[in-house]
């Protein structure tokens, strides 16, 4: 079907409209059911609706480079040196989505060469990894990493603070402080806990420590993208 489809034409440096438009619909296709495995097996609080748009996106748009370069090291040359004008500030802290975009760009390349049967089997089995580690020991997430923050007066207040959560029976440690806006001093704590924890309770019992004011809880996941 292929065959017929590309006809006899040197493909690979000119490929037809046809090839074109199946080639950049199979690679949206494609890098749409990544992004929803990324949704799928996405464990935290605020899902990155900007970086699920990025994974459907980038498939599309390195197919189209690769379609464009071709054996062209001419080409090939000038993309580079596109590329390398624009500056990436973005930083991806989380391994997974590095993969996930990876992925993406993987199938696009693999569309962009016209290897259609790589596009569709490593999707599938990408795919049925990923949501096999999500169901497995290794995806299953029994601890919570919260940062604690709080303005103090003094060094003794905020060890009532630390007192309080080894009564608690709670993993913490000190992160960093700061002078605070007015007097005092912005304590920060990175707390291990259960997640199961109920933090509006944790909050409730820490504004009844004296002279501690301005407490903030928040979850001390990595930046997604």
């Amino acid at each position: 079907m292929f065959d017929q489809l590309l006809g006899n034409s040197n493909y690979y440096d000119f490929p037809s409209f046809e090839v074109a438009v199946y080639s950049l619909l199979l690679s949206f296709v494609l890098s749409a059911v990544i992004a929803l495995g990324y949704r799928w097996t996405f464990t935290g609080d605020r899902f990155p609706k900007h970086f699920f748009r990025a994974i459907v996106l980038s498939s599309t748009v390195s197919s189209m480079v690769i379609m464009a370069v071709g054996n062209n090291l001419a080409a090939g040359f000038g993309i580079i040196g596109a590329i390398a004008i624009i500056r990436f500030r973005t930083l991806v802290r989380d391994p997974r989505n590095i993969i996930f975009i990876f992925a993406s760009l993987s199938v696009g390349i693999a569309t962009g060469v016209y290897g259609y049967a790589i596009a569709l089997a490593g999707t599938a089995i990408f795919c049925g990894v990923a949501v096999l580690l999500h169901y497995s020991p290794f995806g299953l997430s029994r601890s919570l990493d919260i940062e604690l923050s709080f303005v103090s007066a003094d060094a003794e207040s905020a060890k009532a603070v630390e007192s309080q959560l080894q009564g608690e029976q709670l993993k913490f440690k000190p992160v960093r402080y700061r002078q605070a806006e007015d007097l005092g001093l912005r304590y920060v704590y990175r707390l291990s806990v259960g997640a199961d924890l109920d933090q509006k309770g944790l909050f409730e019992r820490l504004t009844l420590l004296p002279n501690i004011r301005d407490i903030r809880l928040s979850i001390a996941e990595e930046v997604e993208l």
